[in-house]
């Protein structure tokens, strides 16, 4: 684990960074608050929508007729 000050972090940011990659990172604030700074690890999917992931079904059924559908549920509202 590696601890650095919040005056060490802004004068050393990249290198705090790359010591996340492969160590616990915590950045203590002059007020006694701590951050643990993680990477976010892509893994090769540069460009993928988070909503690729989302399960679906298919429907026999047009974008018209779900617009018709919902005007006529939200009619008796």
């Amino acid at each position: 684990m590696l601890i650095f000050d919040i005056s060490e972090f802004t004068q050393n940011a990249t290198k705090v960074f790359d010591a996340a990659l492969t160590d616990e990172v915590i950045i203590n604030n002059k007020d006694g608050n701590k951050y643990k700074i993680l990477p976010f690890k892509n893994e090769g999917k540069e460009g993928k929508s988070p909503f690729e992931d989302i399960p679906y079904i298919t429907a026999d059924i047009t974008t018209q007729e779900i617009v018709e559908l919902l005007r006529e549920s939200r009619a008796g509202i």
